[in-house]
């Protein structure tokens, strides 16, 4: 991915971002393109219509002529009024629908990842790349259709025809245009590393802010409220001062640029006297160009707006571009030939795990035969291994070297639609997302009537709670948070069983429920899923030992391997954990 990532940012992903959602709406670019030139041209004619009317009107004069080119003037400004607010409209209408498809794309793209590339990305990152750099490119998108398209357009006209006004002032703009370019160029250098650097710190400070909300709890019960404030403030200090680079990069542009319009005017001024006072020029002719300069600097202006944005969206662009770009699975189809019927065995073989940038193996040289249609137990401490084993059962992770087959098939080689179709996942974190407890479970299977959600719940002994809640209608939170641990364990079982798997894998699912109550709703469900093969990982004996294989990592290896009664007593490592859990063990 890293390599990638740094061949991309040569390149520009503004653009390709921009170009394709641009040019998929054809009526909006041509609306833009048509109120654009409109609006330019009523720009462009009101120097000259100056000029016939100093020339023309007052110093001959004629005030008929005054007012007819007067009334004729505010036609063409009205004209040019209208186009530009049609210009913005559609500008704005291109650049909504290209921020709310971005956001869409990343949204499903982050769906699509391995959990791997997930979490090298960070759950902080992708909601800053989703929300705030998504809207960055959309306002770039905004600036660039409804106001620096046509900054190259006035630019050249006024220049052509200032020109036209007096060739002996066309020093005045070189210089001109020579120091706006160099001042813009010099802003473009120094703001466009800043850019990359003050996202990443959004991101480190969205982290730090998610890290203290989830950990409210903790940090109150163990009197660390400081040092979480110290750790946001490091964060938020970094933050502060990256955008303060930028802004005082930003606040210097804008009066540079307006000095040395200035200095131009007043040069055009001076050099435009001598002129008029040797018959080369006409007072009028002055005014226009004058006036054109203005528009001249109005559109270098143009750029400079873009200027100011545009090292941020690039920045942002390559964010993007870098989840949308990585590389996905291919989920395939959901059934594949010689499909292995019956039931479904799982087999480690010779597994091995290190994660990216991790010196050491997570796993190393696993090898583990699960019981088809039977038990099979891992259990082990802390960081021993066990949710990284799990993991690769539905290819949330994929294996370093050796492989784990499926059905004696090499899971590899099997579509990642299909794996799921076969395999039900409940990990540690049991995901209950904002809505009922009916749309919950229907996760797993759409189309499950009433009946088959009830007869879920029934399996997992919470038909009661919900019932007492208000039926399958009652509302589930964010996370769940208004049922508790173990009942939202229950839920996400209940869940798993709609999916109707022959693999079911559940990693420290139980953690949660009373000793009473997990043993209960495993043996129910292991009741209503007979011919399943049961995957589990623990920490705690009582959750294990009836298991058909119970099987003890230490350090990423298996260790010893065998029934509750026999690694009893050849096992150290289980037996340590056994003698440790002694006071809530029944021997």
């Amino acid at each position: 991915m890293t390599g990638r990532r740094a061949e991309r940012r040569r390149t520009w992903a503004i653009v390709s971002l921009a170009v394709p959602a641009i040019s998929s709406r054809k009526a909006l670019t041509a609306g833009v393109l048509v109120a654009q030139l409109v609006a330019m041209a009523a720009g462009l004619a009101q120097p000259a219509f100056n000029a016939r009317i100093v020339d023309a009107g007052v110093i001959a004069g004629d005030v008929d002529y005054v007012q007819r080119m007067g009334a004729l003037m505010i036609g063409v400004v009205l004209i040019g009024l209208v186009a530009s607010m049609a210009a913005v409209a559609c500008g704005s209408a291109i650049a909504a629908g290209i921020s709310a498809d971005l956001r869409l794309a990343v949204y499903r793209r982050a769906g699509e990842l391995s959990t791997a590339d997930y979490h090298e990305l960070g759950t902080a990152s992708m909601l800053t790349r989703t929300s705030a750099d998504t809207g960055v490119v959309g306002r770039t998108v905004f600036a660039f259709t409804s106001v620096a398209m046509s900054a190259p357009i006035v630019t050249v006209g006024a220049v052509i025809l200032s020109l036209r006004q007096s060739v002996q002032l066309a020093p005045v703009i070189v210089v001109t245009a020579i120091l706006l370019g160099v001042v813009v160029g010099l802003y473009v250098a120094r703001v466009t590393p800043l850019a990359g650097r003050l996202q990443r710190a959004v991101d480190a400070v969205n982290r730090v802010l998610r890290e203290q909300l989830t950990g409210t709890r903790i940090l109150r019960t163990f009197r660390r409220e400081h040092t979480a404030s110290d750790r946001f403030g490091i964060a938020n200090t970094e933050l502060t001062v990256l955008a303060r680079r930028v802004g005082a990069l930003q606040v210097l542009l804008l009066p540079s640029v307006l000095l040395i319009a200035n200095v131009a005017v007043v040069a055009t001024n001076v050099i435009g006297a001598d002129l008029i006072e040797s018959d080369d020029l006409t007072i009028g002719g002055l005014t226009a160009f004058s006036g054109y300069l203005m528009q001249i600097v109005s559109g270098v202006s143009l750029f400079v707006a873009l200027a100011a944005v545009l090292p941020r969206a690039e920045a942002s662009a390559i964010r993007l571009r870098e989840v949308l770009d990585e590389d996905v699975p291919d989920p395939g189809p959901t059934d594949i030939p010689d499909r292995p019927r019956g039931v479904l065995d799982v087999d480690f073989r010779s597994v091995d795990v290190r994660y990216a940038g991790a010196e050491q193996l997570t796993l190393s040289d696993v090898t583990l035969r699960c019981v088809p249609g039977g038990v099979t137990a891992v259990i082990g401490g802390t960081s021993s291994g066990k949710s990284t084993l799990l993991s690769l059962v539905p290819r949330l992770l994929d294996s370093s070297a050796g492989e784990v087959a499926l059905g004696d098939r090499p899971i590899a080689d099997w579509p990642l639609t299909a794996v799921r179709s076969e395999v039900a996942y409940v990990g540690q974190r049991h995901a209950l997302i904002a809505g009922t407890v009916a749309s919950n479970l229907r996760l797993a299977y759409d189309d499950a009537t009433d009946d088959l959600v009830w007869k879920a719940l029934r399996v997992t002994k919470m038909a009661d709670t919900v019932a007492d809640r208000g039926g399958l209608d009652a509302a589930v939170s964010q996370g769940g948070s208004n049922f508790s641990g173990g009942q939202r364990q229950r839920l996400a079982i209940a869940r798993a069983l709609l999916h109707r798997p022959r693999v079911m894998v559940l990693d420290d699912a139980f953690s949660a429920m009373d000793r009473s109550t997990a043993s209960q709703v495993f043996t129910s469900v292991r009741a209503h899923l007979p011919r399943t093969t049961f995957l589990i990982a623990a920490q705690q004996i009582h959750s294990v030992r009836t298991a058909d294989l119970i099987a003890v990592l230490e350090l990423g290896r298996v260790v010893d391997q065998g029934s509750h009664r026999d690694l009893l007593e050849r096992c150290s490592v289980y037996r340590e954990i056994a003698d440790a859990q002694a006071p809530v063990r029944a021997r």
